[in-house]
């Protein structure tokens, strides 16, 4: 994806495609941390009292603490430290004023550079703070604000299309007859997207005509660089997606997955160079292929650098396949556990209501020990 350059209150949830510098260090003076009294402390042992000499407000030039012993400023949270002190002694351990005079509580010496958060500290001037990659949040958008990036280069959205297909399938607002089911899987990776930081611009309903399907591919290709599919990528009779792709000059990187659910997934190239996914119409098997390959193509093709995935470890019994890769959903409990929810089939779409997320199972002959402690564990969006 290119990369576009958007003002920073519209850059959360995009990907970061430039390096964050710091322009000053951080903090960019000795900021006083507490609400207090400024002073130098090697005098504490040898006086009784001070005197109060000033008042140092935060957002002010930092004051001068006068030479002489006996002296300190007072000095709020956030202020730069008065020139010629080292310390701060929190308002807390007053134990009695009059007047300009103040006087300690003995018990708590301060120590120089005590309650005092030092220039350069946090950030020397320079570094490189956020690398290009980076999803941004709210952290990220307050240290470019801090550093002055009033705007931010971040990968541009692609232009994706989501098509449905099938005969059987009706509108959501649609009263199906017997032999019909209100479109979903269209809507769910519309949601997943838009989640992820990837608005499609809408669903396309198709049925089986093959004609017709042709005609709206190409139309939708014309003015998306991605379309996302769900249906008719089988083998079976009516499954036409793939013939149809390839006779509008796209080309086949793959059609079929070792894995479970999902296996009759394909990817396809188009002749701009559009991308074309196409996932099963099986509502378990259209989102689980949508979250690990789909968005996980997206988020390559956008540049970001860490993946959506972390590891768990398994509860339970887990159902290894010879052959197959298996994303098998999983509900992550108190304990932080993961423990196998799967669906009765690839149709029980409110299954997936008990599950958080799945984990990705690699094929396991059977005479493979030890078997691997942790799993990596994709949410759902």
């Amino acid at each position: 994806m290119a990369a576009e350059r958007v003002p920073i209150w519209e850059a959360a949830g995009r990907v970061l495609r430039e390096p964050l510098v710091a322009d000053r260090m951080q903090p960019p003076f000795d900021r006083v941390m507490m609400d207090g009294f400024a002073l130098r402390a090697a005098e504490w042992g040898r006086l009784s009292g001070f005197q109060v000499t000033g008042v140092g407000h935060a957002g002010q030039v930092a004051a001068l603490l006068p030479l002489g012993a006996g002296n300190c400023i007072e000095v709020m949270t956030g202020a730069s430290l008065p020139l010629g002190s080292d310390c701060v002694v929190p308002i807390e351990q007053v134990e009695r004023r009059c007047g300009a005079d103040i006087w300690f509580a003995a018990d708590e010496p301060p120590q120089p550079g005590g309650f005092v958060h030092k220039a350069g500290s946090d950030v020397e001037s320079g570094r490189q703070l956020v690398l290009p990659g980076r999803l941004i949040g709210a952290r990220e958008i307050g240290v470019a604000a801090s550093f002055g990036y009033s705007t931010l280069a971040v990968a541009k959205p692609p232009r994706i299309a989501i098509v449905a297909t099938g005969d059987e399938l009706v509108s959501i607002d649609a009263r199906p007859l017997p032999h019909q089911i209100r479109q979903s899987n269209g809507h769910a990776i519309a949601a997943a997207l838009r989640v992820a930081g990837y608005p499609a611009g809408g669903v396309t309903l198709l049925g089986d005509d093959e004609v017709v399907a042709a005609r709206v591919l190409d139309g939708l290709m014309e003015v998306h660089d991605w379309l996302i599919l769900s249906g008719a990528v089988s083998k079976g009779a009516r499954d036409f997606v793939p013939e149809t792709l390839e006779r509008l000059g796209c080309r086949r990187l793959f059609h079929g997955v070792a894995q479970r659910p999902g296996k009759p997934m394909g990817c396809w190239i188009g002749p701009a160079g559009q991308m074309l996914l196409a996932l099963p119409g099986n509502p378990v098997s259209a989102l689980t292929t949508l979250h690990v390959l789909a968005l996980a193509a997206l988020d390559h093709a956008a540049g970001r650098s860490s993946g959506r995935t972390c590891q768990v470890i398994m509860e339970g019994s887990v159902p290894w396949h010879v052959r197959l890769t298996t994303h098998l959903p999983v509900l992550i409990n108190a304990a932080g556990l993961a423990q196998a929810v799967p669906p009765s089939n690839s149709g029980d779409f409110a299954g997936l209501l008990s599950s958080s997320g799945c984990v990705t199972l690699p094929p396991m002959p059977e005479r493979l020990q030890p078997l691997p402690q942790s799993y990596a564990f994709l949410p759902w969006l």
